[in-house]
């Protein structure tokens, strides 16, 4: 009778593992195939440079290292607000403010410009013409598409 009672607790025991247990055991490549795929890892989506997007990072050319643009670069807001919410573009210069790498809101990667060498000006371009940042120090920052200012935002503070 004893062997009878602990044989059907370990059925038990088996059972309540099972149930617990199987659920949570990562399945192997094999057992995938033609199943609904499982979420991706948190902090799996690392960049051909190796900067996690899912954190916020991204790659700047200027300062060759993943960075958070918020962080990092100076916010430019859009003077034309259509609708919520405002997205900013962001700017971050190079140590010597030879180069400008510009992100703007729902675009994938940067874009550069280049300092123009006019003394007491601070202007760089792009190498077709299209992208013009300008800063001021009573004005501030200006970037303008084809001529026309779509972001600014207030000069430096020292």
């Amino acid at each position: 009778m004893k062997k009878l009672i602990l044989l059907i607790a370990a059925a038990i025991l088996l059972g309540v593992l099972i149930v617990v247990y199987v659920p949570f055991t990562p399945a192997s490549p094999q057992e995938g195939v033609g199943q609904k795929p499982t979420a991706p890892l948190v902090g799996a989506d690392k960049d051909a440079h190796g900067c996690i997007a899912s954190a916020g990072y991204t790659y700047s050319v200027v300062r060759q290292e993943c960075v958070r643009v918020w962080e990092v670069g100076t916010a430019l807001m859009p003077t034309i607000q259509i609708g919520e919410p405002v997205l900013a573009a962001y700017v971050i210069r190079s140590a010597n403010w030879q180069h400008a790498e510009v992100f703007l809101p729902g675009q994938e990667g940067s874009f550069m410009l280049t300092l123009q060498a006019a003394p007491g000006d601070s202007t760089w371009t792009d190498t077709y013409g299209t992208w013009k940042l300008t800063y001021d120090k009573i004005q501030g920052w200006k970037l303008f598409q084809d001529g026309q200012a779509v972001y600014t935002a207030g000069p430096d503070k020292a």
